[in-house]
């Protein structure tokens, strides 16, 4: 590895066909910056070579120019992945082992191979060049992050062992007069309580997966096709926002019906 590198993880970003760009320019910047250097010492090894990676709709392309990954970009039904890469001959020879090169990958389906890379044994080289893409990518920052935290999973798993739990007790309510067993609002209670507990595993990944999906850790904001992204960020968010009302109300109604009971009591 070079003397000097600087990597960070890209969360929560929303990236357009501009942003592609202006990260574009950054790569071509550098790779002229390499060049000149290459000529000026004669060294071979140092010569920058700069390719795109985009992988939509089950296949992959590797391209040389930003005109030719914004024309497979737009006629693309999903976009999976794009990898920006500049890369010297020695880094080609080495593995990465040595040499200078810089990267930017952009994942939409792996949520956390999202990141940003440059490394070089020329320190101002490697600080300038990670500094300039992280300005970009920061200007791409979105609210998902609120959406993806470890409260989102904690709530979805709360919300739904209470509904569970409500569930449970209406079903047994309802089935118990029609039971010729002992107890049979507790068997009643105790059965479908188990059932929903095995489906709710389920439903619960399933859940998570639709949250991923309307608000993704990488997501390609393409010209003309916006507006179906953010209808079903619309449709999900207020699903989950309907069911989160309904969560409070009936714990609301749940709690003053204890503090009545124990009010009564009292007096």
């Amino acid at each position: 590895m070079a003397h000097f590198l600087r990597d960070q993880r890209i969360s929560s970003v929303s990236i357009t066909e501009d942003r592609l760009s202006q990260l574009s320019t950054i790569f071509e910047d550098r790779e002229k910056s390499l060049d000149d250097t290459s000529k000026a010492n004669n060294s071979p090894d140092d010569e920058p070579a700069l390719s795109y990676i985009i992988r939509f709709d089950g296949k992959g392309y590797r391209v040389f120019s930003i005109d030719e990954l914004l024309r497979y970009l737009h006629q693309a039904k999903s976009v999976e992945r794009v990898l920006i890469t500049l890369e010297t001959g020695r880094s080609l020879k080495n593995n990465r082992q040595t040499g200078t090169f810089m990267e930017v990958r952009l994942d939409e389906v792996e949520p956390h191979t999202s990141y940003l890379q440059a490394t070089s044994d020329d320190k101002d080289w490697a600080e300038a060049a990670f500094s300039s893409l992280q300005e970009v990518i920061y200007k791409c920052n979105n609210k998902s992050a609120w959406v993806r935290s470890a409260w989102t999973t904690f709530i979805v798993q709360l919300v739904g062992v209470t509904l569970g739990f409500l569930l449970s007790l209406w079903a047994a309510a309802k089935f118990s007069p029609k039971l010729a067993v002992e107890s049979p609002f507790v068997i009643s209670f105790i059965f479908v309580f188990i059932l929903f507990s095995n489906t709710w595993t389920y439903l619960n990944q399933l859940i998570l997966r639709i949250l991923n999906l309307a608000f993704p850790n990488v997501k390609f904001i393409r010209k003309g096709r916006e507006h179906f992204h953010w209808l079903f960020q619309a449709i999900v968010g207020g699903l989950v926002g309907a069911v989160v009302l309904y969560f409070l109300s009936q714990a609301g109604a749940f709690l003053l019906d204890v503090l009545s009971s124990l009010v009564a009591k009292n007096a």
